[in-house]
C-alpha cells in the first residue's frame, strides 16, 4: 500500500455524525424537567466533546455544583432521553461515506474513538456505517475519557497500529490534543461542531473544510 498512512481513527460527534440536534434535545429534555433554563442548538457546540458526564455538568445550574444525588439523578435522565432519540436529527456529515469507502478501498483500517459512552456510540455507528469500521470505541469506566492518553493507546494496541502511521481525525481542540498525546498527527475537521479557527488554534497537523479532502490527505 503507498498510502501515507494505515489507519484512520476518527472522532464521533461532530466528526462523521452530525449529532448536536439530538444531544441539545436531550439535554434541553431535563432541563425542562427541573425547571432549569434550557440552551440554544448552537450552544452545545461548546458543550459537547468531552463525554456524557461532562455534558450534563456543564447544564446543570450552578447551585447544584457538588450535589451527586442531583447529579446522578439528571444524568440517568439524559441518558434514558438520548437512548430513544439519539437518531431523530442525526446523519452522517455529506460527502463522510463516500470518504471512508475511498479510504477502505485503498486498505486504510478505520476506527472511531469517541467521548459519547460506548453503549451509546456503538449501535450508532452500526446503524450509519455498518462495519467500516475495525474498532469503534466509546467511553468506558476503565479510562479516563481523551485526551487522556490511555483509552487511545488501547485502541491502536487493538489494531495493531505504527502510530507514526495514524491520523486522528476530529473537530475540536480535545481531538487535536487526544492525537497529539498519543504521538499521532491530527487532521481537523472544519465542517464539524466548532470550526476551524478551534482547530487552528489548537495546532491541528492538517485543517480539512471537506470530507473528500481526507482522500488526497492520506496518499490514496
Amino acid at each position: 500500500m503507498n498510502a501515507r498512512f494505515t489507519h484512520a481513527v476518527f472522532d464521533l460527534d461532530g466528526t462523521i455524525l452530525n449529532t448536536l440536534e439530538d444531544l441539545a434535545c436531550a439535554c434541553n429534555y431535563v432541563c425542562e424537567l427541573h425547571g432549569w433554563p434550557t440552551f440554544p442548538l448552537d450552544a452545545y457546540r461548546y458543550k459537547v466533546g468531552n463525554g456524557m458526564l461532562k455534558l450534563v455538568e456543564r447544564i446543570m445550574p450552578a447551585e447544584y455544583l457538588g450535589d451527586e444525588a442531583m447529579f446522578a439523578q439528571a444524568l440517568a435522565e439524559f441518558r434514558a432521553r438520548y437512548a430513544e432519540h439519539k437518531e431523530d436529527h442525526t446523519a452522517p456529515y455529506p460527502g463522510i461515506i463516500e470518504a471512508l469507502d475511498s479510504l477502505r478501498a485503498a486498505g486504510i483500517t478505520l476506527a472511531v474513538l469517541t467521548n459519547k459512552d460506548h453503549d451509546a456510540a456503538l449501535p450508532l455507528v452500526e446503524r450509519f456505517f455498518g462495519q467500516r469500521f475495525a474498532v469503534v470505541q466509546g467511553a468506558l469506566a476503565a479510562f479516563p475519557p481523551k485526551p487522556a492518553v490511555p483509552i487511545t493507546r488501547y485502541v491502536l494496541d487493538r489494531l495493531g497500529a505504527d502510530p507514526q502511521r495514524v491520523l486522528y481525525v476530529g473537530d475540536s481542540n480535545v481531538d487535536v490534543q487526544t492525537g497529539h498525546n498519543a504521538g499521532l498527527l491530527v487532521a481537523g475537521a472544519a465542517w464539524g461542531f466548532r470550526g476551524a479557527t478551534e482547530l487552528e488554534a489548537a495546532g491541528a497537523d492538517f485543517i480539512l473544510e471537506h470530507p473528500d479532502e481526507l482522500i488526497a490527505l492520506t496518499g490514496v
